[in-house]
Protein backbone atom coordinates (compact mmCIF):
# COMPACT_ATOMS: atom_id res chain seq x y z
CA UNK A 1 0.00 0.00 0.00
CA UNK A 2 1.52 3.70 -0.39
CA UNK A 3 1.79 5.73 1.98
CA UNK A 4 0.97 9.80 1.81
CA UNK A 5 2.93 12.37 3.47
CA UNK A 6 -0.21 14.43 4.85
CA UNK A 7 -2.67 12.36 6.64
CA UNK A 8 -5.14 15.33 6.28
CA UNK A 9 -4.69 15.86 2.62
CA UNK A 10 -5.12 11.82 2.59
CA UNK A 11 -8.04 11.57 4.49
CA UNK A 12 -9.80 14.59 2.60
CA UNK A 13 -9.05 12.76 -0.81
CA UNK A 14 -9.94 9.02 0.20
CA UNK A 15 -13.33 10.55 1.42
CA UNK A 16 -13.54 12.79 -1.47
CA UNK A 17 -13.48 9.41 -4.23
CA UNK A 18 -14.97 6.55 -1.94
CA UNK A 19 -17.81 8.90 -1.28
CA UNK A 20 -18.40 7.90 -5.36
CA UNK A 21 -16.85 4.80 -5.58
CA UNK A 22 -19.64 3.16 -4.57
CA UNK A 23 -21.61 4.01 -7.11
CA UNK A 24 -21.73 1.51 -10.10
CA UNK A 25 -20.45 2.87 -12.87
CA UNK A 26 -22.80 4.91 -15.37
CA UNK A 27 -23.40 2.29 -18.73
CA UNK A 28 -21.42 5.02 -20.69
CA UNK A 29 -18.42 3.98 -19.27
CA UNK A 30 -18.90 0.28 -20.21
CA UNK A 31 -15.71 -1.04 -18.48
CA UNK A 32 -15.03 -4.70 -17.95
CA UNK A 33 -13.31 -5.30 -15.15
CA UNK A 34 -15.22 -2.58 -13.42
CA UNK A 35 -12.63 -0.35 -11.69
CA UNK A 36 -12.47 0.34 -8.45
CA UNK A 37 -13.40 4.20 -8.24
CA UNK A 38 -15.50 5.79 -10.94
CA UNK A 39 -16.77 9.11 -11.23
CA UNK A 40 -18.57 10.61 -13.83
CA UNK A 41 -18.42 14.59 -13.56
CA UNK A 42 -20.97 17.56 -14.82
CA UNK A 43 -18.05 18.83 -16.89
CA UNK A 44 -18.15 18.85 -20.70
CA UNK A 45 -16.90 15.51 -22.73
CA UNK A 46 -13.54 15.87 -24.36
CA UNK A 47 -13.42 15.81 -28.33
CA UNK A 48 -11.42 13.59 -29.98
CA UNK A 49 -10.92 14.44 -33.85
CA UNK A 50 -8.05 12.98 -36.41
CA UNK A 51 -6.15 15.69 -35.07
CA UNK A 52 -5.71 15.16 -31.21
CA UNK A 53 -2.09 14.48 -30.72
CA UNK A 54 -1.28 11.31 -28.62
CA UNK A 55 1.87 12.54 -26.75
CA UNK A 56 3.93 11.29 -24.09
CA UNK A 57 6.14 12.45 -20.81
CA UNK A 58 8.80 10.14 -21.43
CA UNK A 59 10.43 8.56 -24.37
CA UNK A 60 10.57 4.59 -22.92
CA UNK A 61 6.46 5.30 -23.64
CA UNK A 62 6.68 6.56 -27.38
CA UNK A 63 6.04 2.08 -27.71
CA UNK A 64 3.11 1.77 -25.81
CA UNK A 65 1.89 5.34 -27.56
CA UNK A 66 2.22 4.14 -30.87
CA UNK A 67 1.11 1.04 -29.98
CA UNK A 68 -2.46 2.09 -28.73
CA UNK A 69 -2.32 4.35 -31.54
CA UNK A 70 -1.78 1.25 -33.76
CA UNK A 71 -4.45 -0.65 -31.40
CA UNK A 72 -7.25 2.39 -32.16
CA UNK A 73 -6.79 1.87 -35.78
CA UNK A 74 -7.87 -1.96 -35.60
CA UNK A 75 -11.10 -1.28 -33.08
CA UNK A 76 -11.97 1.73 -34.72
CA UNK A 77 -10.62 2.21 -38.16
CA UNK A 78 -8.95 5.94 -36.77
CA UNK A 79 -5.47 6.62 -35.77
CA UNK A 80 -4.27 9.25 -33.53
CA UNK A 81 -1.27 11.45 -34.61
CA UNK A 82 2.04 10.04 -32.03
CA UNK A 83 4.28 13.12 -31.11
CA UNK A 84 8.02 12.74 -32.35
CA UNK A 85 9.23 13.10 -29.18
CA UNK A 86 8.32 13.63 -25.05
CA UNK A 87 6.52 16.91 -23.98
CA UNK A 88 4.91 18.04 -21.28
CA UNK A 89 1.39 18.09 -20.74
CA UNK A 90 -0.59 19.87 -23.40
CA UNK A 91 -4.21 20.44 -23.10
CA UNK A 92 -6.49 18.86 -26.36
CA UNK A 93 -4.05 15.86 -26.11
CA UNK A 94 -4.56 12.26 -24.98
CA UNK A 95 -1.19 12.21 -22.79
CA UNK A 96 0.59 9.00 -20.96
CA UNK A 97 2.52 10.47 -18.15
CA UNK A 98 4.58 8.38 -15.87
CA UNK A 99 4.66 10.08 -12.59
CA UNK A 100 5.65 8.90 -8.98
CA UNK A 101 2.54 6.94 -6.34
CA UNK A 102 1.48 10.10 -5.18
CA UNK A 103 -0.36 10.99 -8.17
CA UNK A 104 -2.70 8.63 -7.10
CA UNK A 105 -4.63 10.12 -4.43
CA UNK A 106 -6.93 7.67 -3.24
CA UNK A 107 -6.06 4.37 -1.05
CA UNK A 108 -6.59 2.15 -3.25
CA UNK A 109 -7.49 -1.85 -1.73
CA UNK A 110 -4.74 -4.55 -1.26
CA UNK A 111 -3.50 -6.74 -4.48
CA UNK A 112 -3.34 -9.84 -3.35
CA UNK A 113 -1.89 -12.60 -4.63
CA UNK A 114 1.54 -13.37 -6.62
CA UNK A 115 2.86 -11.54 -9.62
CA UNK A 116 3.37 -14.29 -12.42
CA UNK A 117 7.23 -12.46 -13.62
CA UNK A 118 7.67 -11.65 -9.80
CA UNK A 119 6.82 -7.95 -10.23
CA UNK A 120 5.28 -5.32 -7.49
CA UNK A 121 1.42 -5.76 -7.75
CA UNK A 122 1.21 -2.17 -7.52
CA UNK A 123 2.93 -1.54 -10.89
CA UNK A 124 -0.68 -2.18 -12.18
CA UNK A 125 -2.05 1.17 -10.70
CA UNK A 126 -3.38 3.83 -12.81
CA UNK A 127 -5.34 6.29 -13.33
CA UNK A 128 -7.72 8.28 -16.21
CA UNK A 129 -8.82 11.67 -15.85
CA UNK A 130 -11.04 13.17 -18.65
CA UNK A 131 -12.56 16.47 -18.84
CA UNK A 132 -13.54 18.84 -21.55
CA UNK A 133 -9.88 19.94 -21.77
CA UNK A 134 -7.93 16.81 -20.01
CA UNK A 135 -7.85 13.02 -21.44
CA UNK A 136 -4.43 11.93 -19.39
CA UNK A 137 -3.39 8.81 -18.57
CA UNK A 138 -1.24 8.62 -15.47
CA UNK A 139 0.43 5.45 -13.93
CA UNK A 140 4.00 4.80 -12.27
CA UNK A 141 4.90 2.06 -14.95
CA UNK A 142 4.73 1.39 -18.38
CA UNK A 143 2.39 -1.93 -17.53
CA UNK A 144 0.16 0.66 -15.70
CA UNK A 145 -0.35 2.77 -18.37
CA UNK A 146 -1.02 -0.35 -20.63
CA UNK A 147 -3.76 -1.25 -17.97
CA UNK A 148 -5.57 1.51 -18.29
CA UNK A 149 -5.50 1.75 -22.64
CA UNK A 150 -7.64 -0.95 -21.79
CA UNK A 151 -10.31 0.95 -20.18
CA UNK A 152 -9.63 3.91 -22.77
CA UNK A 153 -10.23 1.42 -25.45
CA UNK A 154 -13.43 -0.03 -23.95
CA UNK A 155 -14.29 4.00 -23.34
CA UNK A 156 -13.96 4.78 -27.35
CA UNK A 157 -15.87 1.20 -28.55
CA UNK A 158 -15.62 0.76 -32.24
CA UNK A 159 -17.03 4.34 -32.76
CA UNK A 160 -15.32 6.27 -35.30
CA UNK A 161 -14.20 10.29 -35.02
CA UNK A 162 -15.37 12.69 -34.42
CA UNK A 163 -16.42 11.21 -30.93
CA UNK A 164 -16.92 12.36 -27.21
CA UNK A 165 -15.72 11.33 -23.59
CA UNK A 166 -17.61 11.49 -20.78
CA UNK A 167 -15.74 13.66 -17.95
CA UNK A 168 -14.95 11.33 -15.88
CA UNK A 169 -12.06 10.31 -12.77
CA UNK A 170 -10.70 6.62 -12.54
CA UNK A 171 -8.19 4.87 -9.86
CA UNK A 172 -7.97 1.53 -10.47
CA UNK A 173 -5.55 -1.62 -9.31
CA UNK A 174 -6.69 -5.25 -9.45
CA UNK A 175 -7.93 -7.57 -7.01
CA UNK A 176 -5.30 -10.26 -7.65
CA UNK A 177 -2.24 -10.11 -8.84
CA UNK A 178 -2.33 -13.48 -11.14
CA UNK A 179 -5.07 -13.52 -13.37
CA UNK A 180 -4.91 -15.74 -16.43
CA UNK A 181 -6.28 -17.87 -19.34
CA UNK A 182 -5.10 -21.75 -19.46
CA UNK A 183 -5.74 -22.68 -23.27
CA UNK A 184 -5.74 -26.34 -24.45
CA UNK A 185 -3.38 -26.41 -27.31
CA UNK A 186 -2.82 -29.53 -27.14
CA UNK A 187 -6.75 -31.36 -28.37
CA UNK A 188 -6.89 -28.57 -30.67
CA UNK A 189 -3.82 -26.68 -32.04
CA UNK A 190 -3.86 -23.52 -32.86
CA UNK A 191 -1.27 -21.52 -34.81
CA UNK A 192 0.83 -18.79 -33.84
CA UNK A 193 -1.80 -15.82 -35.16
CA UNK A 194 -4.63 -17.80 -33.78
CA UNK A 195 -2.95 -17.51 -30.31
CA UNK A 196 -1.65 -13.96 -30.84
CA UNK A 197 -5.41 -13.20 -31.19
CA UNK A 198 -6.49 -14.86 -27.78
CA UNK A 199 -3.58 -13.04 -26.23
CA UNK A 200 -5.51 -9.83 -27.51
CA UNK A 201 -8.59 -10.85 -25.95
CA UNK A 202 -6.68 -11.19 -22.76
CA UNK A 203 -4.66 -7.77 -22.97
CA UNK A 204 -7.94 -6.01 -23.77
CA UNK A 205 -9.76 -7.41 -20.41
CA UNK A 206 -6.42 -6.77 -18.58
CA UNK A 207 -5.50 -10.03 -17.73
CA UNK A 208 -1.71 -10.93 -17.53
CA UNK A 209 -1.23 -14.94 -18.07
CA UNK A 210 -1.78 -16.95 -20.74
CA UNK A 211 -1.23 -20.56 -19.41
CA UNK A 212 -0.34 -23.01 -22.60
CA UNK A 213 -1.19 -26.58 -22.35
CA UNK A 214 1.54 -27.56 -24.28
CA UNK A 215 0.86 -31.54 -23.78
CA UNK A 216 -1.71 -34.25 -23.16
CA UNK A 217 -2.62 -37.52 -24.56
CA UNK A 218 -3.90 -36.07 -27.47
CA UNK A 219 -0.64 -34.16 -28.82
CA UNK A 220 2.50 -32.85 -28.02
CA UNK A 221 3.31 -29.19 -28.96
CA UNK A 222 6.42 -27.46 -28.03
CA UNK A 223 10.10 -28.55 -29.98
CA UNK A 224 12.43 -30.33 -27.82
CA UNK A 225 16.07 -30.77 -29.32
CA UNK A 226 17.18 -33.50 -27.00
CA UNK A 227 13.55 -35.53 -27.44
CA UNK A 228 12.91 -35.34 -31.19
CA UNK A 229 10.34 -38.25 -31.61
CA UNK A 230 7.99 -35.93 -28.61
CA UNK A 231 7.63 -33.76 -32.04
CA UNK A 232 7.67 -36.52 -34.97
CA UNK A 233 5.48 -38.76 -33.26
CA UNK A 234 3.88 -37.27 -30.52
CA UNK A 235 2.71 -33.99 -32.11
CA UNK A 236 0.76 -36.34 -34.57
CA UNK A 237 -1.50 -38.43 -32.79
CA UNK A 238 -4.99 -39.85 -34.09
CA UNK A 239 -6.91 -37.31 -32.50
CA UNK A 240 -10.83 -37.33 -34.23
CA UNK A 241 -9.43 -36.17 -37.60
CA UNK A 242 -8.05 -32.96 -36.51
CA UNK A 243 -4.73 -31.74 -37.73
CA UNK A 244 -1.80 -31.99 -35.91
CA UNK A 245 1.16 -29.80 -35.37
CA UNK A 246 3.35 -28.51 -32.90
CA UNK A 247 5.22 -24.86 -32.19
CA UNK A 248 8.90 -24.42 -33.16
CA UNK A 249 11.15 -22.62 -30.24
CA UNK A 250 11.22 -19.57 -32.83
CA UNK A 251 7.53 -19.84 -32.66
CA UNK A 252 7.13 -20.24 -28.86
CA UNK A 253 9.74 -17.67 -28.50
CA UNK A 254 7.66 -15.15 -31.03
CA UNK A 255 4.45 -15.90 -28.79
CA UNK A 256 6.51 -14.59 -25.41
CA UNK A 257 7.56 -11.39 -27.20
CA UNK A 258 4.04 -10.70 -28.18
CA UNK A 259 2.28 -11.52 -25.17
CA UNK A 260 5.63 -9.54 -22.86
CA UNK A 261 4.61 -6.38 -25.36
CA UNK A 262 0.66 -6.64 -23.85
CA UNK A 263 1.84 -6.95 -20.46
CA UNK A 264 1.13 -11.19 -20.38
CA UNK A 265 3.28 -13.83 -19.02
CA UNK A 266 2.94 -16.73 -21.13
CA UNK A 267 3.33 -19.80 -18.01
CA UNK A 268 4.16 -23.02 -20.28
CA UNK A 269 2.27 -26.23 -18.90
CA UNK A 270 4.20 -30.03 -19.16
CA UNK A 271 1.44 -32.32 -17.97
CA UNK A 272 3.39 -35.08 -15.90
CA UNK A 273 3.38 -37.65 -14.73
CA UNK A 274 0.26 -38.82 -16.48
CA UNK A 275 -1.57 -37.65 -19.11
CA UNK A 276 1.42 -38.78 -21.05
CA UNK A 277 0.29 -41.07 -23.95
CA UNK A 278 1.97 -38.91 -26.51
CA UNK A 279 4.96 -38.89 -24.31
CA UNK A 280 4.64 -42.99 -24.82
CA UNK A 281 3.90 -42.90 -28.36
CA UNK A 282 6.91 -41.12 -28.67
CA UNK A 283 8.98 -43.11 -26.70
CA UNK A 284 7.44 -46.63 -26.10
CA UNK A 285 10.35 -48.06 -24.31
CA UNK A 286 9.30 -46.14 -21.28
CA UNK A 287 7.53 -47.90 -18.13
CA UNK A 288 4.04 -47.46 -17.11
CA UNK A 289 3.46 -46.77 -13.56
CA UNK A 290 0.15 -47.84 -13.56
CA UNK A 291 -0.43 -51.45 -13.08
CA UNK A 292 -3.78 -52.16 -15.63
CA UNK A 293 -4.64 -54.23 -18.16
CA UNK A 294 -3.87 -53.29 -22.19
CA UNK A 295 -7.93 -53.28 -22.88
CA UNK A 296 -8.44 -50.70 -20.19
CA UNK A 297 -5.84 -48.42 -22.29
CA UNK A 298 -7.80 -48.77 -24.97
CA UNK A 299 -10.63 -46.64 -23.51
CA UNK A 300 -11.48 -43.01 -23.70
CA UNK A 301 -8.95 -41.83 -21.22
CA UNK A 302 -5.95 -43.67 -21.30
CA UNK A 303 -4.36 -44.95 -17.91
CA UNK A 304 -0.68 -44.39 -18.25
CA UNK A 305 2.03 -42.20 -16.01
CA UNK A 306 5.74 -41.92 -16.14
CA UNK A 307 7.51 -44.09 -13.74
CA UNK A 308 9.64 -42.45 -11.63
CA UNK A 309 12.40 -45.36 -11.05
CA UNK A 310 12.84 -45.10 -14.73
CA UNK A 311 16.11 -43.55 -15.48
CA UNK A 312 15.04 -42.72 -18.88
CA UNK A 313 11.38 -41.36 -18.24
CA UNK A 314 12.89 -38.63 -15.40
CA UNK A 315 15.93 -37.92 -17.96
CA UNK A 316 13.42 -37.05 -20.46
CA UNK A 317 11.75 -34.60 -17.94
CA UNK A 318 14.88 -33.28 -17.08
CA UNK A 319 15.82 -32.58 -21.19
CA UNK A 320 12.41 -31.07 -21.71
CA UNK A 321 12.22 -28.97 -18.53
CA UNK A 322 15.53 -27.37 -19.10
CA UNK A 323 14.45 -26.83 -22.52
CA UNK A 324 11.61 -24.99 -21.61
CA UNK A 325 13.17 -22.80 -19.24
CA UNK A 326 16.05 -21.96 -21.12
CA UNK A 327 12.81 -20.57 -23.68
CA UNK A 328 10.53 -18.85 -20.97
CA UNK A 329 11.57 -15.52 -19.24
CA UNK A 330 8.67 -15.92 -16.77
CA UNK A 331 9.47 -17.44 -13.33
CA UNK A 332 6.94 -20.18 -13.47
CA UNK A 333 6.47 -23.42 -14.99
CA UNK A 334 3.02 -25.86 -14.65
CA UNK A 335 3.79 -29.43 -14.52
CA UNK A 336 0.42 -30.79 -14.21
CA UNK A 337 0.16 -33.34 -11.87
CA UNK A 338 -3.72 -33.66 -12.26
CA UNK A 339 -5.64 -37.02 -12.80
CA UNK A 340 -2.81 -40.04 -12.83
CA UNK A 341 -5.73 -42.40 -12.37
CA UNK A 342 -4.25 -45.90 -10.84
CA UNK A 343 -0.84 -44.70 -10.02
CA UNK A 344 0.09 -45.83 -6.41
CA UNK A 345 0.44 -42.96 -4.68
CA UNK A 346 3.92 -43.33 -3.29
CA UNK A 347 4.69 -43.61 -6.98
CA UNK A 348 3.35 -39.94 -7.67
CA UNK A 349 4.84 -38.06 -4.58
CA UNK A 350 8.02 -39.80 -5.61
CA UNK A 351 8.04 -38.52 -8.98
CA UNK A 352 6.55 -34.64 -8.17
CA UNK A 353 9.51 -34.34 -5.35
CA UNK A 354 11.79 -35.22 -7.89
CA UNK A 355 10.30 -32.84 -10.66
CA UNK A 356 10.57 -30.14 -8.27
CA UNK A 357 13.84 -30.86 -7.77
CA UNK A 358 14.69 -30.49 -11.41
CA UNK A 359 12.92 -27.15 -11.47
CA UNK A 360 14.53 -25.86 -8.62
CA UNK A 361 17.49 -26.82 -10.63
CA UNK A 362 16.71 -25.11 -13.50
CA UNK A 363 15.58 -22.14 -11.29
CA UNK A 364 12.17 -21.98 -11.95
CA UNK A 365 9.36 -22.10 -9.29
CA UNK A 366 6.35 -24.76 -9.46
CA UNK A 367 2.71 -24.80 -10.51
CA UNK A 368 0.80 -28.28 -10.72
CA UNK A 369 -2.46 -28.75 -10.39
CA UNK A 370 -4.35 -29.37 -6.77
CA UNK A 371 -3.19 -32.87 -6.62
CA UNK A 372 0.89 -32.03 -6.30
CA UNK A 373 0.11 -30.84 -2.29
CA UNK A 374 -0.14 -34.57 -1.85
CA UNK A 375 3.61 -34.35 -2.64
CA UNK A 376 5.83 -32.46 -0.57
CA UNK A 377 5.65 -29.26 -1.92
CA UNK A 378 6.18 -25.93 0.29
CA UNK A 379 6.20 -22.37 0.01
CA UNK A 380 6.77 -20.52 -3.14
CA UNK A 381 4.88 -23.37 -4.90
CA UNK A 382 1.31 -22.81 -6.55
CA UNK A 383 -1.37 -25.05 -6.89
CA UNK A 384 -4.28 -24.94 -8.92
CA UNK A 385 -7.93 -25.58 -7.58
CA UNK A 386 -10.15 -27.11 -9.98
CA UNK A 387 -12.37 -29.76 -8.22
CA UNK A 388 -14.77 -27.73 -6.77
CA UNK A 389 -17.15 -29.54 -3.82
CA UNK A 390 -19.60 -31.34 -6.03
CA UNK A 391 -17.42 -32.56 -9.27
CA UNK A 392 -17.86 -36.34 -7.97
CA UNK A 393 -21.30 -36.37 -9.23
CA UNK A 394 -19.81 -36.27 -12.77
CA UNK A 395 -18.90 -39.73 -12.17
CA UNK A 396 -22.04 -41.06 -10.38
CA UNK A 397 -22.90 -44.73 -11.82
CA UNK A 398 -25.63 -43.05 -13.65
CA UNK A 399 -23.93 -40.17 -15.50
CA UNK A 400 -22.98 -40.27 -19.15
CA UNK A 401 -18.79 -40.41 -18.72
CA UNK A 402 -19.54 -43.31 -16.02
CA UNK A 403 -21.32 -45.32 -19.16
CA UNK A 404 -18.04 -44.93 -21.22
CA UNK A 405 -15.27 -46.44 -18.67
CA UNK A 406 -14.10 -49.68 -18.02
CA UNK A 407 -14.68 -50.18 -14.37
CA UNK A 408 -10.99 -50.03 -13.24
CA UNK A 409 -10.35 -47.35 -14.88
CA UNK A 410 -13.90 -45.92 -13.06
CA UNK A 411 -12.78 -46.85 -9.75
CA UNK A 412 -9.60 -45.61 -10.11
CA UNK A 413 -11.54 -42.37 -11.38
CA UNK A 414 -13.55 -42.07 -8.02
CA UNK A 415 -10.79 -42.99 -5.90
CA UNK A 416 -8.70 -40.26 -7.07
CA UNK A 417 -11.98 -37.55 -6.56
CA UNK A 418 -12.45 -38.72 -3.03
CA UNK A 419 -9.18 -37.45 -1.93
CA UNK A 420 -9.71 -34.11 -3.73
CA UNK A 421 -11.30 -32.46 -0.07
CA UNK A 422 -7.98 -32.62 1.51
CA UNK A 423 -6.39 -30.85 -1.18
CA UNK A 424 -6.87 -27.29 -0.85
CA UNK A 425 -6.18 -27.36 2.90
CA UNK A 426 -3.47 -30.05 2.73
CA UNK A 427 -1.43 -26.97 0.41
CA UNK A 428 -2.71 -24.35 2.68
CA UNK A 429 -0.81 -26.25 5.27
CA UNK A 430 2.08 -26.19 3.51
CA UNK A 431 1.94 -22.71 2.85
CA UNK A 432 1.57 -23.31 -0.80
CA UNK A 433 -0.52 -20.34 -3.07
CA UNK A 434 -3.69 -21.40 -4.98
CA UNK A 435 -4.57 -20.29 -8.16
CA UNK A 436 -8.39 -20.31 -8.02
CA UNK A 437 -10.00 -22.17 -11.26
CA UNK A 438 -13.45 -23.72 -10.01
CA UNK A 439 -14.37 -26.07 -12.99
CA UNK A 440 -17.82 -25.28 -12.03
CA UNK A 441 -17.69 -21.43 -12.55
CA UNK A 442 -13.94 -20.92 -14.39
CA UNK A 443 -14.20 -23.83 -17.02
CA UNK A 444 -14.91 -22.08 -20.23
CA UNK A 445 -16.10 -25.38 -22.06
CA UNK A 446 -19.31 -26.01 -20.14
CA UNK A 447 -22.32 -25.45 -22.28
CA UNK A 448 -24.26 -22.29 -22.56
CA UNK A 449 -27.79 -23.42 -21.13
CA UNK A 450 -29.64 -20.16 -21.99
CA UNK A 451 -30.54 -19.83 -25.50
CA UNK A 452 -29.14 -17.72 -28.62
CA UNK A 453 -30.53 -14.29 -29.56
CA UNK A 454 -29.83 -15.78 -32.89
CA UNK A 455 -31.44 -18.91 -33.88
CA UNK A 456 -28.43 -19.41 -36.12
CA UNK A 457 -26.39 -19.77 -33.43
CA UNK A 458 -28.23 -22.73 -31.73
CA UNK A 459 -26.50 -25.49 -33.61
CA UNK A 460 -23.41 -24.20 -31.87
CA UNK A 461 -24.28 -23.82 -28.71
CA UNK A 462 -25.76 -27.40 -28.37
CA UNK A 463 -22.43 -28.55 -30.31
CA UNK A 464 -19.67 -27.01 -28.03
CA UNK A 465 -18.90 -27.66 -24.04
CA UNK A 466 -18.98 -31.18 -23.25
CA UNK A 467 -22.07 -32.99 -22.64
CA UNK A 468 -21.38 -34.74 -19.55
CA UNK A 469 -21.33 -30.94 -17.96
CA UNK A 470 -24.15 -29.18 -16.43
CA UNK A 471 -25.05 -26.06 -18.33
CA UNK A 472 -24.48 -22.94 -17.49
CA UNK A 473 -25.74 -19.97 -17.80
CA UNK A 474 -23.35 -16.84 -18.35
CA UNK A 475 -24.67 -15.18 -15.27
CA UNK A 476 -23.71 -18.62 -13.27
CA UNK A 477 -20.33 -18.14 -14.79
CA UNK A 478 -20.05 -14.35 -13.69
CA UNK A 479 -21.63 -14.69 -10.05
CA UNK A 480 -19.51 -15.86 -8.23
CA UNK A 481 -16.84 -14.90 -5.75
CA UNK A 482 -13.07 -16.38 -5.88
CA UNK A 483 -12.83 -15.70 -1.89
CA UNK A 484 -16.13 -17.29 -0.57
CA UNK A 485 -16.69 -20.26 -2.89
CA UNK A 486 -14.44 -22.45 -0.47
CA UNK A 487 -14.96 -21.85 2.77
CA UNK A 488 -11.24 -23.21 3.20
CA UNK A 489 -10.01 -20.58 1.08
CA UNK A 490 -9.07 -16.95 2.27
CA UNK A 491 -8.16 -13.83 0.08
CA UNK A 492 -4.18 -13.93 1.42
CA UNK A 493 -4.13 -17.95 0.25
CA UNK A 494 -4.80 -17.17 -3.31
CA UNK A 495 -2.31 -16.48 -5.93
CA UNK A 496 -4.69 -15.47 -8.65
CA UNK A 497 -7.86 -16.54 -10.63
CA UNK A 498 -7.59 -18.53 -13.57
CA UNK A 499 -10.03 -19.44 -16.07
CA UNK A 500 -9.61 -22.52 -18.45
CA UNK A 501 -10.92 -23.95 -21.93
CA UNK A 502 -10.40 -27.40 -22.80
CA UNK A 503 -10.81 -28.19 -26.57
CA UNK A 504 -12.45 -31.29 -26.35
CA UNK A 505 -15.23 -30.45 -28.80
CA UNK A 506 -14.21 -26.80 -30.30
CA UNK A 507 -12.59 -27.47 -33.94
CA UNK A 508 -11.48 -23.78 -35.21
CA UNK A 509 -10.60 -20.41 -34.06
CA UNK A 510 -14.41 -19.18 -34.34
CA UNK A 511 -15.65 -22.56 -31.85
CA UNK A 512 -12.84 -21.09 -29.70
CA UNK A 513 -13.80 -17.80 -29.52
CA UNK A 514 -17.50 -18.94 -29.57
CA UNK A 515 -16.72 -20.42 -25.77
CA UNK A 516 -14.51 -17.80 -24.51
CA UNK A 517 -16.61 -14.65 -25.24
CA UNK A 518 -18.72 -13.00 -23.09
CA UNK A 519 -17.72 -15.50 -20.32
CA UNK A 520 -13.84 -14.42 -20.72
CA UNK A 521 -14.63 -10.71 -19.55
CA UNK A 522 -16.64 -12.11 -16.51
CA UNK A 523 -13.65 -14.12 -15.03
CA UNK A 524 -11.46 -10.99 -16.04
CA UNK A 525 -13.87 -9.17 -13.44
CA UNK A 526 -13.26 -11.81 -11.18
CA UNK A 527 -9.27 -11.42 -11.03
CA UNK A 528 -9.58 -7.25 -11.34
CA UNK A 529 -12.46 -6.17 -9.67
CA UNK A 530 -12.64 -5.29 -5.39
CA UNK A 531 -16.22 -4.97 -5.65
CA UNK A 532 -18.43 -8.14 -4.89
CA UNK A 533 -21.67 -7.12 -6.28
CA UNK A 534 -22.69 -10.87 -6.87
CA UNK A 535 -24.88 -11.32 -4.29
CA UNK A 536 -26.84 -7.96 -5.59
CA UNK A 537 -29.74 -7.77 -7.79
CA UNK A 538 -28.11 -4.69 -8.99
CA UNK A 539 -25.11 -6.12 -10.04
CA UNK A 540 -25.94 -8.20 -12.08
CA UNK A 541 -27.96 -5.93 -13.94
CA UNK A 542 -25.53 -3.21 -14.40
CA UNK A 543 -22.81 -5.68 -15.66
CA UNK A 544 -25.17 -6.93 -18.30
CA UNK A 545 -25.00 -2.99 -19.48
CA UNK A 546 -21.17 -3.29 -19.45
CA UNK A 547 -21.48 -6.41 -21.13
CA UNK A 548 -23.52 -5.61 -23.97
CA UNK A 549 -21.10 -2.52 -24.83
CA UNK A 550 -17.86 -4.71 -25.55
CA UNK A 551 -20.08 -6.56 -28.61
CA UNK A 552 -19.11 -3.73 -31.39
CA UNK A 553 -15.82 -3.74 -30.26
CA UNK A 554 -15.39 -7.95 -31.11
CA UNK A 555 -17.53 -7.59 -33.90
CA UNK A 556 -14.73 -4.97 -35.36
CA UNK A 557 -12.44 -7.13 -34.46
CA UNK A 558 -14.05 -10.08 -36.21
CA UNK A 559 -14.26 -12.26 -32.90
CA UNK A 560 -16.66 -15.02 -32.82
CA UNK A 561 -19.25 -14.74 -29.58
CA UNK A 562 -22.26 -16.21 -27.82
CA UNK A 563 -25.30 -13.67 -27.82
CA UNK A 564 -26.80 -14.72 -25.13
CA UNK A 565 -30.36 -14.38 -24.35
CA UNK A 566 -30.01 -12.83 -21.09
CA UNK A 567 -28.38 -9.64 -22.53
CA UNK A 568 -29.93 -7.02 -24.17
CA UNK A 569 -26.68 -6.55 -27.21
CA UNK A 570 -28.60 -4.19 -29.07
CA UNK A 571 -28.53 -2.05 -26.04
Amino acid sequence: MKKYTTIASYIAMTFAVCACGNLQPDKQAGIIPEPVYLQQTDGLPFSMDEKTPLSYSDISLRELAQQLSGELKTQTGFSLPVDAAPSAFQTKSVYLELTGTAAIPVALPQTYGLSPKDANPADEQYALLISADTLRLTSASVEGLYRGTASLRQLIGARSLPLKLPALQIYDAPRFAWRGLSLDVSRMFFTVPEVKTVIDMLALYKMNVLHLHLSDNEGWRIQINACPQLTETGSEMPNKNRKGGFYTQADYQELVGYAAGRFVTIVPEIDLPGHTSAVFASYPELKNAVPVSNETNKAVISMVALDPDDDAAMLLVKNVLSELASLTPGSYIHIGGDETFGMPEEKYVQFIDKTRDIMRDIRKKTVGWQEISRAHIGAGDIIQHWIAPGMEQILSEDSAIASMIPPEMLKAMVDMFAKAPEDIERGIGKQAKIIVSPARFAYLDFPYKEPSHEPAQEADRLRLGLSFYPGATIEDSWKWNPATFNPLIKETHIAGVEAAIWCETIESLSDLQFLLLPRLSGMAEKGWSSQDTTQDTTGWETYKERLAAQSPIWEKAGWNYFKSSLVDWEK
